[in-house]
């Protein structure tokens, strides 16, 4: 299982506070593998897919970013300009994850802390039943993990997992308008199969479920004697992974 993880994380002369604006390092606000923390991780899981898929590419977005840096005195500068910001400002992990969920979802859960996630998280409606990591666990795109354990949380650190490559068959549900990973993941799956669009011609991976895409996945509807609607579900999903077998 391949899993990586994006997060703001210290700045370039190795502290928490007190270096120059921006990334000096290109590690300041950066990628990695994920990795089990000592104090635990706990797993805010989005309910809707696309804005799962929406965080990650915010997280991207900002490690990514020359004009991101890591500083835990001047943290609000991400929230202020953004994960596409054009001038030199600062962050750290958790008002970057802030962020990343309000570029999501359209929603500002607070100005939060590692320790005030768990309560902030829940409250805002925007996630499923919190998860306790534990090895065998699988991670998803754009999953969030905070230290500690369920109703333990402790100030530590946070992260999103950008990239989960974990599994074959595109996971449910997914229509028109749909983007990121596991569309793209659809899309493969469905040349697989040899379904191609209504002009006779494969899939591009592009991870925008458009036109092209809604064509084919009404053709592997037909084929399998679905529900022709155009929204990959649970059935359709059972359907592939039967059929990729």
């Amino acid at each position: 299982m391949s899993v990586i993880i994006g997060s703001a994380r210290i700045d370039e002369n190795g502290n928490a506070h007190g270096g120059q604006a921006g990334d000096q390092t290109g590690r300041e606000v950066s990628t990695q593998e994920f990795y089990m923390h000592s104090k635990g991780w706990i797993i805010a899981r989005f309910k809707d897919r696309t804005q799962s898929e929406k965080c990650a590419k915010a997280m991207k977005q900002a490690c990514s970013n020359p004009n991101i840096g890591y500083d835990q005195y001047q943290r609000d500068g991400v929230w202020a300009h953004g994960t596409a910001s054009k001038v030199k400002t600062e962050t750290d992990c958790s008002a970057l994850v802030r962020r990343c969920i309000f570029e999501a979802a359209g929603i500002d859960v607070g100005n939060i802390r590692t320790i005030t996630m768990e309560q902030a998280l829940t409250k805002s409606g925007l996630f499923k039943p919190l998860i306790q990591y534990s090895p065998g666990i699988e991670l998803r795109t754009g999953d969030i993990l905070f230290t500690g354990h369920l109703g333990h949380p402790v100030s530590g650190h946070t992260v999103v997992v950008v990239e989960a490559d974990n599994h074959t068959v595109a996971r449910p549900t997914l229509k028109k308008g749909s983007v990121g990973h596991e569309v793209k993941l659809l899309q493969k799956n469905l040349n697989s199969l040899g379904i191609k669009d209504d002009s006779g011609n494969k899939l591009e991976r592009d991870g925008e479920f458009g036109k092209l895409t809604d064509q084919a996945l009404r053709r592997f509807q037909k084929i399998y004697k679905l529900e022709i609607d155009g929204i990959y579900g649970n059935k359709s999903y059972a359907a592939m992974t039967d059929a990729l077998k």
